[in-house]
């Protein structure tokens, strides 16, 4: 990297830097606040706060699904919770395709195992006898990855207002979506790569300004995943620096 070059990557970080910094500002002295008093359900109830963290603590990813309905007013309810997640200068990129047709759902199950298949055998990393085992094991994934009855794809406009946060936005707008599907009894899953944004957009036609962030699936597990190893707290958080200054 030249010198020049260098330097307009760093003016472009603290272009980048400012226009944050001036977007919080303008937030903080433009939109509406109201009190905390407003709220006291929320504000004073500590059950439904420890709700919260147990709802967080709790929440697992599930790759297989019981075929159990989610009703309509459970569907909207956690819709609803993911348009609340924070959200750049309140841009709310985001687009919520929802998919329940099952027929759809094998339809792109069979999409993409050819997709895959395909790749495996383009790759030369699997020789031709053994193309038809890893195919079986793509196609086993594929029916717990697509078993639920719903599935959302959490999409992002990249031609909103501030295009160069959407990607938080939308990542932000899916964990939110996670935690209330958990709050109301449902598994999820937070597919990205497994299913690839082009083949994604070329498969549901989604338009060009539109980016996938994930293909998550909402359902009754066939069973809850036991909690998985956590790194300790300590481990993870550092207090006001990580050197002396």
């Amino acid at each position: 990297m030249t010198r020049s070059t260098a330097g307009a990557a760093l003016a472009g970080l603290a272009a980048g830097a400012l226009i944050t910094l001036l977007l919080w500002a303008w937030s903080a002295d433009h939109l509406p606040w109201v009190s905390a008093e407003s709220q006291p359900e929320y504000g004073t109830d500590t059950s439904t706060r420890r709700a919260v963290l147990q709802t967080i603590r709790h929440r697992r990813t599930v790759r297989r699904y019981a075929p159990d309905p989610v009703p309509r007013d459970d569907l909207v309810a956690i819709l609803d919770a993911a348009r609340y997640a924070p959200t750049a200068g309140n841009q709310q990129p985001w687009k919520f395709l929802v998919v329940q047709s099952r027929a759809t759902l094998d339809r792109l199950k069979d999409h993409a195992l050819t997709w895959y298949t395909e790749r495996i055998r383009q790759s030369g990393e699997v020789r031709a006898q053994e193309l038809e085992t890893v195919r079986a094991r793509v196609k086993e994934a594929l029916d717990g990855a697509l078993s639920a009855p719903v599935y959302v794809a959490v999409l992002v406009d990249t031609e909103a207002s501030y295009p160069s946060y959407v990607v938080h936005d939308g990542t932000l707008a899916a964990g939110t979506l996670m935690i209330a599907a958990r709050a109301l009894g449902y598994g999820t899953g937070f597919f990205t790569s497994f299913f690839p944004d082009r083949q994604m957009k070329q498969f549901f036609g989604i338009p060009e300004r539109y980016s996938l962030i994930c293909f998550t699936p909402i359902g009754v597990p066939d069973a809850w995943p036991e909690t998985p190893p956590k790194k300790e707290l300590a481990d993870l958080v550092v207090y006001e620096s990580f050197g002396r200054s």
